[in-house]
């Protein structure tokens, strides 16, 4: 029988030549942010600030960038946080939600 709530099997199939990957590595002094962007060569890797505008600026041109390439669809945002404080995950999302607001 299977389990209701299995969080071992995704339900979302993972598409990566159109899906931009963010893994965020967050401290109390700094943000260390990796990338696998569609459609472009190089793996991006940069340090910022603890700053969520920061944040989605550089995730929003790395979106810009899969898009002139050719790689990429639609943004969407999907944070997956395992592993992440809540307060950690929160910035995220709080400054994700003022962008699509302006």
């Amino acid at each position: 029988m299977q389990k209701l709530n299995d969080l071992s099997q995704s339900r979302i199939v993972l598409q990566q030549d159109s899906t931009l990957i963010a893994v965020i590595e967050m401290s109390l002094s700094s943000w260390l942010v990796a990338g696998i962007v569609p459609g472009v060569e190089r793996q991006p890797l940069k340090k910022l600030a603890v700053d969520e505008s920061a944040l989605l600026k550089l995730l929003n041109r790395w979106r810009e960038e899969a898009e002139k390439a050719g790689g990429w669809a639609a943004w969407h945002l999907h944070p997956r946080l395992s592993g992440l404080r809540p307060s950690c995950s929160d910035h995220v999302r709080r400054a994700a939600n003022r962008e699509r607001r302006v």
